[in-house]
């Protein structure tokens, strides 16, 4: 095996596009654990406010709301 400019330049390549593919994949990791806050978020709001109108947990639960989002 003969170590040449082009077997490295394809390692770095392919190191390259091993942390691309990674950066690509916890980007993605971030943007759904945010949609899951976002909606809590939204979810927790509507409880307290419903909790006022309904003082009983096991009504509003049976109520159940469910958030859609426009697109």
């Amino acid at each position: 095996m003969v170590m040449n400019g082009q077997y490295i330049e394809n390692f770095e390549m392919d190191a390259y596009s091993l942390i691309a593919f990674g950066t690509i994949i916890l980007s993605l990791f971030s943007l759904v654990l945010l949609f899951q806050l976002f909606r809590n978020l939204i979810r927790k709001q509507i409880d307290d406010q419903m909790k006022e109108m309904i003082p009983i947990k096991a009504i509003r639960k049976r109520i159940g709301i469910r958030i859609k989002l426009r697109e």
